[in-house]
């Protein structure tokens, strides 16, 4: 253990190309050689360590060498920006920035990444490359680029994540101009405004014209966000990540309310089936707690989940520092495969499996007389099929949507909390349709994905349809546990728009992600179903037009169906005894 550190600052890292990237080295101060943990950023340093699940310190200490490098075009570093820079570009700058690390005199050679959020997306692409010296690597809050299909996206956007995303990176474009001789002092005031006010960029039509990004460099990250792009530019959404090419051991950091939670399961599950060796497929772990898009924390929205889940109390970065004394420095140490939160219990536990092999897969079906609009309506859940039954009808006007309320976010973003909030004020409009169990005599455990099986018609060519698993306590508090939201015009295929015909029945299929739930007895589950859920999502305008265009939106009449020939129900993945 080293008691003294050395950092050395603003270093320059050469690639192929001749660019030269920024970063900072922390390492122990004694001689030595170290192995090494790079973290590779679009983000101001300083917001990264404040962020990240990595401890410098303990990290240090422990015998590691901690590296943060800038991407191109930031801060420091040389080179243009781009926000969704190619696998031809983050790869080999990956490869190199590992290599030269590598090559230095105080490091032995076994270096791991580490990093959250976009940070631990550029892991995935380093893995692609495979430079000799990356032993593991460990991306929290992220998955693989690249997979925009249904069981990942369902084609709505992040609208909230679009805004928080613009509002860190925009400022060094800005200063980037200042330094080319611009005078940007209009142009900062001018996203100084939508900075402080967020609402005047998520609630403008149409988006693509937000008057606050009108400024170089930050227009065509907005649009980029928002899925438009030039017509020389691909989005790089379309190809299936190759996981074949992964042949070092990983480690998935996630939340139950993290907004890529379902896509870190994906990953999770596809790189144990198709990694490039066995030992890759072997030696992946995974660990969920009960956060969101942000370090560990006990509380989360309107709940207290115990002094296990706060920072200290998770041992998250033990975890992960585990993880690497076991990958890049060879210890004898057992990691289970899965460690997870489960909430109601307010516990941690271990699995080989996922799902868990006692998993007792329960449908529960919609039923209502015709109006399960409202927590006050007549809609409930139970395992009976449908016989026939009333559906349940509500307008959905694009000019009055259903305001966020908790859910899957960052700890803070843009004035709305993530997490488990009381849905009290949406389950009282019209617009909200409610499914209620009746009250559980005994406590039951729900872990594992859950799937929501809808027939459903609207009045127009495109639409959403959105939904929540609820926990409803004896005092009538009713808190979210899972959402999801499918694009009707893209139930079947996220690359592919295909609209539907005013007043037509069809399936829709939506997922609401993985969960780890205890509702214990006395409470009932509720399911509650609407058509928007903004500014988390983009508001669908009902015109079957791209994100961005419509200066204005149509009210779409929607019809929800539950009786013998279109039974909707949820699936859910029950734990026995």
């Amino acid at each position: 253990m080293s008691e003294t550190i050395r950092i050395d600052r603003n270093v320059f890292i050469p690639m192929r190309d001749g660019i030269r990237l920024s970063g900072d080295i922390y390492r122990p101060g004694a001689e030595g050689k170290y192995p090494a943990i790079v973290i590779r950023t679009p983000y101001d340093i300083n917001e990264v360590l404040d962020f990240s699940y990595v401890r410098v310190l303990p990290t240090i200490r422990a015998g590691y060498a901690l590296v943060l490098s800038y991407v191109r075009g930031r801060f420091g570093s040389e080179g243009k920006y781009d926000s969704s820079a190619p696998q031809a570009v983050e790869g080999p700058d990956s490869y190199d920035t590992i290599e030269w690390i590598a090559a230095q005199p105080w490091c032995n050679g076994n270096i791991g990444m580490a990093g959250e959020s976009g940070l631990g997306t550029v892991q995935w692409k380093a893995a692609r490359e495979n430079p000799p010296h990356l032993k593991a690597i460990a991306p929290s809050l992220a998955g693989v680029p690249g997979e925009r299909r249904p069981e990942v996206s369902d084609a709505p956007v992040l609208l909230n994540v679009a805004v928080s995303f613009l509002s860190i990176v925009a400022g060094d474009v800005i200063d980037k101009l200042g330094t080319q001789g611009e005078d940007v002092s209009e142009l900062r005031a001018l996203f100084n405004e939508v900075k402080a006010d967020p609402s005047k960029a998520y609630t403008y039509l149409p988006l693509k014209d937000v008057p606050q990004y009108d400024i170089p460099g930050v227009k065509e990250i907005w649009l980029n966000l928002l899925g438009i792009v030039s017509s020389d530019k691909q989005t790089g959404g379309t190809e299936q990540y190759p996981y074949h090419q992964v042949q070092i051991p990983t480690l998935s950091v996630s939340g139950w309310y993290d907004p890529w939670l379902r896509l870190t399961f994906h990953t999770f599950q596809n790189v144990g089936k198709y990694a490039g060796t066995n030992y890759a497929k072997n030696h992946q772990h995974l660990f969920i707690g009960p956060w969101c898009h942000h370090r560990p924390t006990r509380i989360l929205g309107d709940i207290d989940f115990g002094p296990l889940a706060s920072e200290n109390g998770s041992h998250a970065w033990e975890f992960q520092l585990a993880f690497f004394d076991k990958y890049l420095k060879g210890k004898e140490i057992d990691i289970p495969r899965m460690r997870y939160f489960s909430m109601g219990e307010n516990i941690w536990k271990d699995s080989e499996e996922w799902p868990l092999s006692n998993t007792d897969w329960q449908r529960f079906f919609l039923h209502s007389r015709g109006n399960a609009n409202s927590r006050a309506g007549d809609g409930f859940l139970s395992g009976d099929v449908p016989g026939e039954e009333q559906p349940d009808t509500y307008v959905y006007d694009p000019s009055f949507p259903v305001p966020t309320t908790g859910g899957k976010g960052s700890e803070a973003e843009n004035g709305f909390v993530s997490g488990p909030i009381d849905q009290v004020h949406v389950e009282g409009r019209k617009d909200v349709l409610c499914y209620t169990t009746s009250i559980l005599e005994k406590d039951m455990e729900i872990t594992g994905p859950l799937e929501l099986h809808l027939f459903v018609s609207t009045s127009c060519t495109d639409t959403d349809f959105s939904a929540k698993l609820v926990d409803v306590y004896p005092d009538g508090k009713a808190y979210n546990i899972a959402d999801g939201i499918t694009r009707v015009k893209h139930r079947n295929s996220f690359h592919k728009a295909e609209l539907v015909k005013p007043g037509e029945i069809f399936e829709i299929l939506i997922r609401l992600g993985p969960i780890s739930q205890l509702f214990k007895q006395g409470h009932n589950i509720r399911l509650d179903i609407t058509s928007s859920d903004f500014p988390t999502f983009d508001r669908n305008m009902n015109t079957g037009n791209p994100v961005g265009v419509d200066a204005e939106g149509i009210p779409a009449s929607q019809t929800i169906y539950h009786q013998a020939k279109y039974a909707s129900y949820i699936e859910v993945p029950v734990i026995s005894d």
